[in-house]
Formats: structure tokens, C-alpha cells, sequence
């Protein structure tokens, strides 16, 4: 497969800043954070989740450790080890577990008939999202969900296409809150401010802030600015949100 860096080559239709890296038939990316941190991506094709019956979860929790395995194989240490499994906490935050030990902080969705993973380093959580502007279509009550500014910004990264803009923010606001830990079980997307922090190398920054603290039930981290980054690729706009872990505090869950 072919590494591609998402770094911006050419303008797309949606904008400037909102660019496409060419499609070279690989299946992997890196992008990286304002700060310069990766988060190593893969993706595959992904049947629709059954909602009901025995065999549901069963196809994509072994897509996600395959995925997973593709990545460790080519960007750490631990590619050769054999025994990999997954774990969530009650909110649903992934964990990853390389010989029975914590591994590095990982991350999951599905948009578009995809399946996408990320792999991060031992520096942050990460929480990845991956939004098709199809999901935004129709009579989509866009003010009730982003804030002015934030869609000021999106749709002029987006060039007035709310579609676009609304899989873009919500791509961001739902990668922020995964990577806090805790999804959306507290509070809605209208209290994830975002800011707009210009164009990095692979397309949008931004500054991710939640209005309320987290409950003392969610993993210990940094209540203040999360960064992301987000790129379109594969018919959606894919985010990326990073937390920074202070020292001495896990990857793996507690308790």
C-alpha cells in the first residue's frame, strides 16, 4: 500500500484550505496535529452495522483489530507482536492492548460506507470522526447545532456549501469529545466551541473547547483547549483531536 502524507497538493471543490491529497490507491495516511503530532490512519470498506442479532459487532471489531494491526506493523516497535486485543469503558472509549499491556491510544468511526482507524502516540488521547456531508442534507437544523462563529468559519472554508460545513464542524466537535473521553453522554455538540486556527499543512485547524466540565466519572485530562485537524478524503471530512496526557497519567482505563 502506498503512504500518503494528506498533505495539500491541489485545490477541491469545496474550498480553500479543504483539499483532497490524490487518491493513490493506498488505504493509510498521516495527519498531523498544529503541534506536529501524528495520528496514523487507515481505512477499509465497511458493510453497515447489523442493529440487531448474534453476529452483530462481530465483523467490525475484527476490521478494527486488523486495521489497527496494518498500522502497528508500520509505525511501531510493537508490530510484531502477536496477541492484540480491544477493550472499551462504559462511555465507549477504545483501548488497545499489546500482550496483555496498555498500548497506544486509539480511536474509530465509520461514515460513507467506511471503516477508519487511528493510532496515536503515548503523548495524547486521540479521537478520530469521519462526517459525509450526505448526513447534513435536507431541512438539517444547522443553528441549533453549531455555533455563528464556527459556521462562519466552515462555510467559508467550504465556500457557502452547508453540507459541507456541517459534516466538517461536526466531524471536529465529535473527534474533540472523543478524545476528551466521554463521546456525547454529557452534553450536546452546541456547548464544543470550535475555533478556526488557520489552514496547517493537510487542510483546517482548530481549537476545541468544552463549555462544561467533564464529569468526575471520565478519565483525568486537560479541561482546556483540545487542537484538531481535519481533511477531507474519501467523500468525507475526517478529524482529528488531540488531548494531552500530563505526566504520570494512563492511556489505559481505570479502575
Amino acid at each position: 500500500m502506498t503512504m500518503e502524507q494528506g498533505r495539500i497538493v491541489e485545490q477541491d471543490r469545496p474550498g480553500p484550505g479543504a483539499a483532497n491529497p490524490p487518491d493513490l490507491g493506498g488505504s493509510k495516511w498521516v495527519l498531523c496535529s498544529p503541534h506536529r503530532e501524528p495520528a496514523f490512519l487507515a481505512s477499509c470498506s465497511a458493510a453497515p452495522r447489523p442493529r440487531r442479532g448474534p453476529g452483530r459487532g462481530f465483523s467490525s471489531r475484527q476490521m478494527e483489530r486488523e486495521l489497527l494491526a496494518s498500522l502497528l506493523k508500520e509505525h511501531s516497535r510493537a508490530g510484531g507482536i502477536q496477541e492484540l486485543a480491544l477493550s472499551r469503558n462504559p462511555l465507549g472509549k477504545p483501548y488497545l492492548w499489546l500482550e496483555g499491556l496498555p498500548g497506544p491510544p486509539i480511536s474509530f468511526s465509520r461514515s460513507a460506507g467506511r471503516l477508519w482507524a487511528a493510532l496515536g502516540t503515548p503523548r495524547s488521547w486521540l479521537g478520530l470522526d469521519a462526517a459525509s456531508p450526505e448526513e447534513f442534507a435536507g431541512s438539517y437544523p444547522f443553528k441549533r447545532v453549531f455555533q455563528e462563529t464556527e459556521w462562519q468559519a466552515a462555510t467559508s472554508l467550504t465556500r457557502g456549501d452547508r453540507e459541507e460545513a456541517g459534516a466538517l464542524l461536526w466531524s471536529v466537535k465529535e473527534a474533540v469529545v472523543k478524545a476528551r473521553g466521554c463521546g456525547y453522554h454529557f452534553f450536546g455538540p452546541r456547548r464544543i466551541h470550535l475555533e478556526f486556527a488557520g489552514l496547517g499543512e493537510h487542510g483546517p485547524c482548530w481549537r476545541g473547547h468544552l463549555e462544561t466540565p467533564v464529569p468526575d466519572l471520565v478519565d483525568p485530562g486537560s479541561q482546556g483547549i483540545i487542537p484538531a485537524a481535519s481533511v477531507r478524503l474519501h467523500e468525507v471530512w475526517l478529524s482529528v483531536a488531540w488531548m494531552t496526557v500530563a505526566p504520570g497519567e494512563a492511556l489505559a482505563p481505570v479502575g
